[in-house]
């Protein structure tokens, strides 16, 4: 006798989410965490796209514990110990929250438990259940076996799930990237007026240039009620082509970004009271992955549901809005009694109305942030420019275009080439 509808390995958002809607509608749901608790080894830089979320839970944020509601924008430039800041600042049309999913996650998965799902955390899933050559149930890491008549894989970028199921080949560290993250407290007065903000609202900070030692990759800082999210984020394969070993260049890179004068002004007095880091799918590994089979189907992070676009950072809405797509797929192959892969592929229908041509889009972007020249070149032109074009020291000045042109040509760029690499820019964000 199977023992569930549904088993959902991972209790992140896109796990809960799942479980909640299912669960809802009836359905025999089990949700396995292998932490300690939903949320005990999640981490993300810090922001959530609310659009996604607020399907299943319209004005989750009343209730949720989000942390501030973004509404000023930094795009920054670091070159040495200069750099450039455009800011933002507005009413946003479409709403997005700083986090902290310790707190997120357990309240996510509070909602699926509520609904009715079975939710058991410290428990380490091996591999799914096969029986003739279909997905039947999971096996636990002691060797028991759980059936069910779905599988779902929220088990996060690695996910062992959709591997052992033959979705995905190994992949390689070109289809990741690392990021390290650090949680500063701070006086929720104190960081509002560093930050420029008023009561709840909040900050969301990108930044690329020299931090990252020509690493494809950059730096963030997210404001939350009384602590600041810092870290960095760097392709895996360019990690070790350019600065050897990972984990030395992680926290070396960590701490040149945090001691960078722009910076280190925005976290004077802070206490570090978390550090975490973590592994992050890229998009061009979608290429490599199905994303569902007889009695399976894989979502989140697990499908490499995540993407950079450079001036935002998009993922956990992804993840939710796969969920979504999940739980409609299974409820219905679950009414008809056939959870084959001819009932499954509505899943992947259902993901082209928005997700996969949102990330058929996003390869150019992904494709943009790979010019090496975004974190060298172009931070550096961009420094010496504006220094230029506000110094005043009484001596006779170039044109601004000269300057500009002579910077350029310093890095051996041209005003065309410059041209052509702001023309892919446009084209691809």
């Amino acid at each position: 006798m199977v023992d569930f509808d549904v088993i959902v390995v991972g209790a992140g958002p896109s796990g809960s989410v799942a479980s909640y809607l299912l669960a809802s509608k009836g359905h025999e749901v089990l949700m396995l965490e292998r932490g300690k608790r939903p949320g005990s080894k999640s981490m993300f830089g810090g922001r959530l796209y609310a659009w996604s979320l607020e399907k299943v839970f319209p004005s989750f944020w009343k209730d949720a514990p989000v942390e501030r509601e973004v509404k000023k924008e930094v795009l920054g430039f670091l070159h040495q110990d200069r750099g450039i800041e455009v800011k933002l600042s507005t009413e946003p049309e479409a709403k997005s929250f700083t986090l902290l999913r310790a707190k997120f996650d357990k309240w996510l998965s509070d909602k699926a438990e509520d609904a009715g799902a079975e939710v058991i955390s410290g428990i380490k899933v091996r591999s799914p259940l096969i029986k003739d050559g279909k997905v039947k149930g999971i096996v636990a890491e002691d060797g028991e076996e759980i059936e069910s008549h779905v599988v779902i894989a929220a088990d996060g970028a690695l996910s062992f799930m959709a591997e052992k199921a033959g979705l995905r080949q190994k992949l390689s560290r070109e289809d990741f990237a690392v990021g390290a993250k650090e949680v500063i407290e701070l006086p929720r007065s104190v960081i509002e007026d560093r930050f420029g903000l008023e009561g709840d609202e909040g900050a969301a900070q990108l930044y690329i240039g020299d931090l990252t030692q020509g690493v494809i990759g950059g730096g963030f800082l997210y404001t939350n009620l009384e602590s600041v999210s810092l870290g960095v984020v760097m392709r895996i394969g360019s990690l070790a082509e350019n600065v050897g070993h990972i984990n030395t260049a992680m926290w070396g890179i960590t701490e040149k970004f945090k001691s960078h004068p722009i910076i280190r002004k925005y976290l004077k007095g802070g206490k570090i009271v978390e550090y975490s880091a973590h592994i992050i799918p890229e998009t061009q590994f979608l290429r490599e992955i199905k994303l569902y089979t007889d009695g399976m189907i894989v979502i989140g992070d697990a499908a490499g549901f995540c993407v950079n676009y450079g001036v935002t950072v998009r993922g956990m809405d992804f993840a939710i809005e796969s969920a979504i797509a999940a739980a409609e797929t299974v409820d219905d192959a679950l009414s008809k009694g056939d959870v084959s892969s001819s009932n499954l592929k509505k899943y992947r229908s259902l993901l082209e109305r928005g997700i996969l041509r949102d990330l058929g889009r996003a390869r150019k972007a992904v494709s943009l942030m790979e010019d090496r020249r975004l974190y060298t070149s172009i931070p550096k032109i961009a420094v010496r420019t504006l220094e230029h074009l506000f110094k005043v020291d009484g001596k006779p000045k170039d044109s601004l275009y000269s300057k500009l042109k002579k910077e350029l040509s310093e890095e051996n760029m041209s005003v065309i080439s410059s041209l052509l690499l702001g023309w892919k820019a446009i084209r691809s964000l």
